[in-house]
């Protein structure tokens, strides 16, 4: 495993560490990274099963 991706997933373990569950955007802000980002690190370490994604939510709907 590379050094930096080694660092970014600790980083990314610490920060659900200490603050429980969290959205992506929140894990992203903490970090310094997009959502978008955050959200595809945290796919990525749920697929190696070290973390769960256990909360979907609809988005809100289009106003007409």
């Amino acid at each position: 495993m590379d050094d930096w991706w080694a660092d970014l997933e600790g980083d990314v373990l610490a920060c659900l560490r200490a603050t429980g569950a969290t959205p992506p955007a929140e894990v992203g802000r903490r970090l310094g990274v997009s959502e978008s980002a955050a959200a595809s690190l945290l796919a990525m370490l749920a697929r190696e099963g070290k973390v769960r994604i256990a909360l979907v939510e609809l988005a809100a709907e289009p106003r007409s």
